[in-house]
């Protein structure tokens, strides 16, 4: 793999958030993109938004599954008890957008546990319905990840370490199951980033960064040296997509300067 650099794709939920989500692929595109990710697409019917991004010959990287009804709390539905028949007939959903969108990677969002009873089901919940959905998409030849998520930015978030994903993923009997590993929450879980690659790197599928603790891009001042975790990542699996999951809303051309300066490419 010498001699190849990680391609970065453009979050459309997080950058150029002045403009309507189908009007982000045309940013994308002029600022150099040829990937892109949307996290939460279902505001806009699937046809609709691959027309935009053919329209600008981009490719849709990752979507996550409906993750529930955003403005009411949710942040997913896997490991909630009481949403197990919605978080199954929501995999339909993810594998109609993903196919329409040709995109291959779907993220299952393990959500918030309120109740007792969620709580005190969660865990149980939780590694049926990862292990349902790794089955299922993988019958579509569709990838399914799953994320830790730091308690600083979305408290409560079920999964919110390693131990438990990798637990997930070695207990997984379709072997359909990867790591989307973020780096802004990977620093604030338990640091130790490049080690963590590496240890993981047979299992990790995806992955997106983003500058701790403001959520900036990656040139931006913060805990992350990303020259050095670049490098790192590299050196590791240049095949690896790097999602730019970071708040930017009034994104210029020349605010992805970081891409090649950090010898990444579009």
């Amino acid at each position: 793999m010498s001699g190849s650099t990680n391609r970065v794709a453009a979050n459309l939920n997080m950058l150029f958030t002045n403009l309507p989500l189908i009007q982000r692929y045309g940013a994308a595109a002029s600022a150099g993109f040829k990937l892109v990710e949307v996290s939460v697409p279902y505001s806009e019917p699937a046809t609709k938004l691959r027309e935009a991004a053919d329209e600008f010959n981009l490719k849709h990287t990752l979507i996550n599954a409906p993750p529930g009804n955003w403005s009411d709390g949710f942040r997913g539905l896997a490991s909630l008890k009481s949403q197990k028949d919605e978080f199954r007939n929501s995999l339909d959903t993810a594998i109609e957008y993903a196919k329409t969108l040709g995109c291959n990677r779907v993220h299952v969002m393990a959500g918030i546990p309120k109740t007792d009873d969620d709580v005190a089901n969660a865990s149980k919940t939780y590694s049926e319905n990862v292990h349902f959905a790794a089955e299922k998409l993988k019958e579509h030849d569709l990838i399914c990840l799953i994320e830790p998520i730091n308690k600083y930015t979305i408290p409560g978030y079920y999964l919110n370490n390693y131990d438990e994903a990798m637990n997930l993923i070695y207990s997984d009997k379709s072997k359909n199951l990867k790591l989307q590993y973020d780096t802004f929450h990977a620093q604030q879980i338990n640091g130790q980033i490049g080690a963590t690659l590496r240890k993981l790197k047979e299992h990790i599928g995806y992955i997106q960064v983003a500058q701790v603790p403001k959520r900036g891009a990656c040139d931006t001042r913060g805990e992350i040296d990303y020259n050095f975790i670049f490098e790192e990542i590299k050196s590791i699996d240049s095949s690896w997509i790097i999602g730019a999951e970071y708040l930017d809303e009034n994104s210029s051309k020349e605010s992805f300067n970081w891409v090649e300066n950090m010898s990444l490419s579009f």
